[in-house]
C-alpha cells in the first residue's frame, strides 16, 4: 500500500479505484504529461522563479503569458512568501503529505489554473478538499488564493509563438478580474475539523481496499471534465510483468502533483 497519502491520491480514489490502483499501487505512469497537467506545472514554475529571483520568462509562448499575467495584476499585492513549502501530517499510522505553492504570514498561498470561469471556481472553493487538507495539516485557517484563466485565445496560421504569447498577455487586459484574481479566503474551523473524520473515512477505505484487492472501476470517471482517462489504453488488462507503450513505471513514486 502507499504509505504516504495526498490530497491528489484520495481524490483520485474516490474517483476510481481502478485508477488509483494503476498509478499508487504498481506506479505505472503516463510518459506524456497531460496539456493541463504541463500548464499548471510551467505556470508554477514561473511564478517561483518570480518570487526567488524577481524575474520572470520573456514571453514567448501561452504559459509564460500566463505567468506575466500574474506577475502584473497579482504579484504587486501579494504577501511575501516562501514558495514550495513540504508538510507531512501522522494520521491512521499513515503521513498526509502534501508541497504548499507557498506559507506567508500564517496563511496558505495556492495557485491554480483553470478554463472555468473564475466565478464559479472561487464559489466552489469552500468545498475544496485539497484547500481544507492543506489547512488541517498545517493548523490554519487562512489562505491566500489566485486563480488564472487560461486564455482562450488559438495560435493563428503564420503567426510566431512569441506573437501568440504576447497576444495572450494582452488579452488579460480585457475584463481582468474575470482572468485572473486573488481571493483571500477563511474556512471555518468546524469545517476543518471536518475534514479530518472524512479523512480517517478515505484512509480506512483505501486501506480495506487493498487487503481485500477491491479496486473497481467507476465507469461515470472514464470521461471526466470531458476527456478520456489516461490509464484508459491499460485499464481492462494491465499485468505488472508486461511493458506497455505509453506508460512506465515508477519505483519511487511519492505524490508531487497538486497543481
Amino acid at each position: 500500500m502507499k504509505q504516504n497519502q495526498s490530497a491528489s491520491s484520495i481524490k483520485l480514489f474516490k474517483a476510481c479505484r481502478r485508477a488509483y490502483q494503476l498509478r499508487y499501487v504498481y506506479g505505472v505512469y503516463p510518459v506524456e504529461t497531460a496539456e493541463a497537467l504541463k500548464t499548471g506545472l510551467d505556470y508554477h514554475g514561473g511564478i517561483e522563479m518570480l518570487v526567488r529571483n524577481g524575474t520572470v520568462p520573456d514571453i514567448v509562448d501561452k504559459e509564460t503569458a500566463m505567468v506575466n499575467a500574474y506577475a502584473t495584476y497579482i504579484h504587486p499585492q501579494m504577501p511575501k512568501f516562501e514558495p514550495e513549502v513540504w508538510f507531512e501530517h501522522d494520521i491512521c499510522g499513515k503521513k498526509f503529505v502534501g508541497r504548499l505553492d507557498g506559507e506567508a504570514d500564517g496563511a496558505i498561498v495556492e495557485h491554480k489554473t483553470t478554463a472555468m470561469s473564475l466565478d464559479e471556481y472561487e464559489f466552489d472553493l469552500q468545498w475544496n478538499e485539497q484547500l481544507r487538507g492543506y489547512m488541517w495539516a498545517t493548523g490554519v485557517n487562512t489562505a491566500y488564493f489566485t486563480m488564472c484563466r487560461k486564455p482562450t485565445l488559438r495560435q493563428k496560421q503564420n503567426e510566431t509563438i512569441e506573437e501568440f504569447g504576447r497576444r495572450c498577455f494582452e488579452w488579460y487586459a480585457d475584463d481582468t478580474f474575470q482572468k485572473i484574481r486573488m481571493v483571500k479566503v477563511i474556512i471555518p474551523q468546524e469545517h476543518i475539523d471536518s475534514f479530518a473524520q472524512e479523512l480517517k473515512s478515505d484512509l480506512r477505505n483505501i486501506i480495506s481496499a487493498t487487503n481485500e484487492n477491491n479496486f473497481y472501476r467507476n465507469t461515470c470517471h472514464c470521461n471526466a471534465w470531458g476527456r478520456r482517462c489516461e490509464y484508459a489504453p491499460i485499464c481492462h488488462s494491465y499485468d505488472p510483468n508486461e511493458t506497455y507503450v505509453g506508460f512506465e513505471r515508477r519505483e519511487d513514486y511519492a505524490d508531487s502533483e497538486n497543481k
